[in-house]
């Protein structure tokens, strides 16, 4: 049975993130995903976007993954407008800051190649299965081909699969009403005006439409609503000329309680999801990687303190869950949309 000091579960950005940043405290990381090693690149044009806000680069930075920015950005905002309101990123005045509209997938392929350049182990095209416990405490995972292997500590990042906390079968807290979002990419028609420098945040009653634009001919749209309310999601504009596959899912507001046990941890959507307007995304994927990496790393360090570390990192989670939800609750009160 193979030993290491850390598995982290998932390839996202929280689960780079977390392996990094333990390669970088000293410890040895296996970095877990279920992407492909020989991963096809399309450059990204088909692939639905997500807005990475520019205030993620310094977190970008300390994990040295700087160039996968440019490499999957497929075009850049620098501002959100809704209706005839356009609000700047940046906040010192005179000052423009510029976002990036980024394709997930080019971003996954180049931060897990990086991370594999930096010395992380990374084990592709594998599941997990089960969690190995041992008196109350994680201590290694089984793989779907049966392969077992152990840690001193898991960190889940699998994102809305949410493996860990379902698995282990953690309470799980809901904060909204049920939501359901779909996104796609469609193609800018000729004599479409709109200005391409600021993604587009059209709200409605029982929820919302995201647009944003690439350089590539084609703009990005997210539309979320409350299920069970008679709003159907208007696809008919978006049903010709679509150039990706339209993805849906479940965006209910939920955490688990607890996000740590003995032996592991969760961070990103893992741990807790948000719907989109939240700015989770990438942003939330990183923070919450180095921020749980760095807590283990003081657990593998400082034996006898680590329930305390594993209890101030869901603290500090939860805390950081709760405040980002009450901002996103008090802007939909502010625009109307009916969203509790």
């Amino acid at each position: 049975m193979k030993q290491f000091d850390v598995i982290v579960i998932g390839g996202g950005p929280a689960g780079v993130a977390a392996a990094i940043t333990c390669l970088q405290g000293g410890i040895r990381p296996l970095l877990i995903t279920d992407r492909p090693k020989q991963i096809p690149d399309n450059k990204g044009q088909t692939e639905p976007l997500q807005s990475l806000h520019p205030g993620a680069q310094s977190l970008i930075s300390q994990l040295h993954i700087g160039g996968a920015v440019p490499y999957a950005s497929r075009g850049t905002y620098t501002g959100i407008r809704v209706g005839d309101t356009v609000s700047p990123l940046s906040t010192v005045p005179g000052e423009t800051w510029t976002g990036n509209h980024i394709a997930p997938g080019r971003f996954a392929t180049y931060t897990i190649q990086m991370a594999q350049l930096m010395d992380v182990d990374v084990l592709f095209g594998s599941r997990v299965s089960d969690i190995i416990m041992e008196d109350g405490r994680a201590c290694g995972i089984i793989l779907t081909d049966g392969t077992k292997i152990n840690c001193n500590y898991l960190i889940d990042a699998s994102g809305l699969k949410r493996f860990a906390g379902r698995y282990l079968n953690f309470e799980e807290q809901i904060h909204s009403q049920p939501l359901i979002c779909y996104t796609g990419n469609s193609i800018v028609k000729e004599g479409d005006h709109r200005d391409k420098e600021t993604a587009i945040f059209t709200p409605a009653k029982f929820g919302w439409t995201w647009e944003a634009f690439s350089s590539f001919g084609y703009y990005t749209w997210t539309k979320l609503a409350v299920k069970n309310t008679g709003t159907r999601l208007n696809m008919e504009n978006l049903a010709e000329d679509k150039t990706s596959q339209v993805r849906g899912g479940d965006m209910q507001w939920r955490v688990f309680r607890q996000v740590v046990c003995p032996g592991m941890l969760m961070v990103g959507d893992a741990a807790g999801v948000l719907d989109p307007a939240a700015g989770q995304g990438i942003l939330n994927g990183l923070l919450s990687g180095i921020m749980g990496a760095e807590t283990v790393i003081k657990c593998i360090q400082q034996p006898l303190m680590a329930n305390w570390y594993l209890t101030q990192y869901d603290s500090w989670y939860i805390d950081l869950y709760h405040k980002k939800a009450g901002m996103l609750k008090k802007k939909y009160l502010e625009l109307g949309i009916a969203i509790h």
